[in-house]
């Protein structure tokens, strides 16, 4: 408890106690308990992390406290549509499938249901601050270095790629950077002034340095062009810093034979064998055909193949899966097509371009969260406007 003081006209000073701890109801302690957990990837439970006991209780909590009209009629059309052709693409093809019941459990129930929380916790706290600010941020950064570095128990598996770049208690660097990332961006949307670009271009260059991964701070460049109430050709000049001190950091991976390796056994091969399998069977694949497939053709792609369920585009993969009714799900769920928020999801959408952002259930989370926020807070603007017309 703490005490507001004012002087009366008189000149006594009233004394009168107030709240200095925010009332932690449901939404909160939930958003809460997920920040602490998402991170605790390598910590399973038989099949499943933390966080997905957490989404059970969650989603049981909406049912009895939640309210479906968040929704906009676009998400649910969107992914009624995926859905619909995903399974039907699945059942009715005899195409060699790997772990398609994984997937299936994971595209009809898991990553829907974290987005479904994550629009209403979003939507909880469009007129009050985050539970969790910077601060935890850079402390989080602190403990995820020193869990690497001392390779603690339980909370720490060593991978076989990314050597040396930090991924700490997740799986790998790019799930550790985009963590970072989509909660730094969440903050920085329910802030005002270009100052809040200061905290969030420290933590996530501090987060690139660390784990390497270029895509998400390339990400951070388009939320300043898009969010940042300068005058674009003042924006243009930190943009030209950033990007060359990004080159300069990174020269090594922009060499000629280095932009090679991409083009002609990694990315570049596999979105020109994305294409055409698209265009041989433009309805979809089914789930649980990509690593089925790359396991097992004569065109080796680097990134592809046993164990790796998606290509590295997410729109090529979901077309892949469902045809048409992946790039409606792709549309809807990642460019904001029809929930108002396409200025807030544009950044994320062009990652989604580079990376398979569609199977990380803390991007599912982040994302309803943030369609919600950002809707919440245009929604205050014009009533603010409105009021003072």
């Amino acid at each position: 408890m703490s005490v507001r003081m004012r002087v009366l006209s008189s000149g006594i000073v009233q004394v009168a106690p107030i709240r200095i701890v925010q009332q932690l109801d449901l939404p909160y302690v939930l958003l809460l308990s997920a920040l602490l957990l998402l991170p605790f990837q390598v910590i399973q439970v038989s099949i499943a992390q933390p966080i997905h006991l957490w989404l059970l209780a969650a989603l049981a909590i909406f049912a009895v406290r939640g309210d479906l009209r968040i929704l906009t009629p676009a998400e649910i059309i969107g992914y009624l549509v995926f859905i619909y052709f995903a399974l039907v693409m699945t059942f009715l093809q005899d195409f060699d499938r790997i772990k398609y019941q994984e997937q299936i459990l994971k595209f009809a129930f898991i990553y829907p249901g974290f987005y479904l929380v994550g629009r209403w916790l979003g939507w909880s706290f469009r007129d009050r601050p985050l539970p969790l600010g910077y601060i935890f941020l850079f402390g989080l950064l602190a403990f995820e270095y020193l869990v690497q570095t001392l390779a603690l128990p339980v909370i720490y598996r060593a991978n076989s790629f990314g050597q040396g770049a930090l991924h700490g208690t997740f799986i790998e660097r790019n799930w550790l950077a985009l963590y970072f990332l989509l909660y730094s961006y969440t903050i920085l949307l329910t802030q005002r002034g270009d100052r809040r670009f200061i905290p969030f271009f420290a933590l996530n260059g501090m987060v690139m340095l660390l784990s390497g991964s270029k895509t998400a701070f390339v990400a951070c460049g388009l939320i300043y062009l898009i969010h940042a109430k300068t005058p674009l050709i003042l924006k243009l000049i930190p943009a030209a810093i950033g990007a060359i001190a990004y080159m300069t950091v990174f020269s090594a991976d922009f060499t000629g034979d280095m932009i090679a390796v991409r083009l002609e056994e990694e990315r570049g091969l596999a979105l020109q064998a994305s294409l055409e399998l698209i265009l041989q069977n433009p309805l979809g694949y089914g789930l649980g055909f990509v690593e089925s497939h790359f396991s097992r053709t004569w065109l080796v792609i680097r990134g592809l193949g046993e164990g790796v369920n998606s290509v590295f585009a997410v729109p090529l993969d979901l077309m892949i899966i469902a045809g048409f009714g992946g790039l409606v799900f792709w549309m809807v769920l990642f460019l904001g097509l029809g929930t108002g928020a396409m200025a807030a999801l544009l950044p994320i959408a062009a990652l989604s371009l580079l990376n398979p952002l569609h199977q990380a259930e803390s991007v599912y989370l982040f994302l309803g969260i943030i369609v919600s926020l950002y809707r919440g807070n245009r929604s205050a603007v014009r009533r603010v406007s409105s009021k003072r017309a």
